[in-house]
């Protein structure tokens, strides 16, 4: 019986879409052992505009059995599309339900700067917070608007594509972690696979993760972003939708929980949730103002270490799941 392979829209050329492709590769030839004699397809919805289309090209094929990968790209679909796929459906990758693959950890693992343990240790805290932002989504502007009406931004290190908020880094600084993996040019480069410069990273205590999803979904999606700070060994604060703090509590990460507000995030109402959010930010940055730094990092540090070792674990895991189960 045939199998149908349809591929995300990354280029082979980037490394995230050179790994989805070896994913996707790895599910099909598993099925096409478990289940010769069904129709099957596996098709990634990465970067997929609009996504009906795709969900038509599979329906016409009449599959037995569909596996429908999220993997690099948050998915921009509702679950009701997957009830029209025919045959059995198996959604694997950065679903709620489904056989959850956590993509970005495995990347990080297979790509991200090594560093030693010395070259992430402090050397002081001029910084509180530290919070790149290269693509100006509305959520990153909406927080750093927010830190300068609470005169914030003195506090700490900010970048955001296509204003005045930059450190001037230089592209080739960044040749071999993905800055050329990447569309358009907001000016800020595109450093997927490192913590960015160990002068500004050593002086920074909190990290505020801009993630790509902010909506609330029944799906969370959880970028490379979220595992610099705990690869790094630094705290870290979440801007984007906390669904990424159940996704990491349920890999077992700590998430600061009694330093951090973050349970005033994790209610049942999006609107609370994208009032409060920002909010929540500031108030934890004008707590640790007033903070001995320093020796809140030291009291802290075993538990970030347990975090970075749990990462690797924890991506290794993802390293040896690519089997999907039907």
């Amino acid at each position: 019986m045939p199998l149908t392979k349809f591929y995300g829209k990354f280029p082979i050329t980037w490394r995230a879409g050179h790994l989805e492709q070896e994913i996707i590769d790895s599910i099909s030839n598993t099925l096409k052992i478990s289940h010769a004699n069904m129709n099957c397809v596996v098709a990634s919805t990465t970067l997929r505009n609009p996504i009906n289309l795709l969900f038509e090209d599979i329906k016409n094929l009449q599959p037995d059995l569909t596996v429908i990968c999220a993997l690099s790209d948050p998915l921009n679909f509702e679950y009701e599309n997957l009830e029209n796929i025919p045959g059995t459906v198996i959604p694997f990758g950065y679903f709620g339900t489904g056989k959850k693959f956590d993509f970005w950890a495995l990347a990080c693992l297979n790509f991200f700067r090594q560093y030693t343990f010395q070259e992430l240790q402090p050397t002081n805290f001029k910084y509180v917070f530290l919070n790149y932002n290269r693509k100006p989504h509305n959520h990153r502007i909406k927080l750093v608007e927010l830190l300068e009406r609470n005169n914030l931004t003195q506090y700490g290190i900010i970048t955001l594509g296509n204003s005045k908020y930059t450190i001037d880094d230089k592209a080739e600084d960044y040749l071999e972690y993905g800055v050329n993996d990447v569309f358009n040019d907001v000016g800020i480069p595109n450093d997927i696979y490192s913590l960015g410069r160990l002068d500004i990273w050593k002086s920074s205590f909190l990290n505020i993760v801009s993630e790509t999803q902010y909506e609330c979904t029944p799906h969370a999606f959880v970028s490379e972003k979220v595992y610099k700070p705990i690869i790094g060994l630094r705290p870290f604060i979440v801007n984007g939708t906390p669904d990424i703090y159940i996704w990491l509590k349920e890999f077992g990460f700590d998430c600061f929980e009694d330093i951090f507000p973050i349970s005033k995030l994790l209610s049942n109402d999006p609107i609370d949730f994208k009032f409060r959010n920002h909010e929540i930010i500031c108030e934890v940055i004008k707590e640790l103002s007033k903070t001995n730094l320093e020796e809140l990092y030291k009291k802290l540090l075993p538990r970030l270490i347990y975090n970075q070792n749990l990462f690797y674990k924890h991506a290794n895991n993802q390293k040896n799941n690519f089997q999907v189960h039907c």
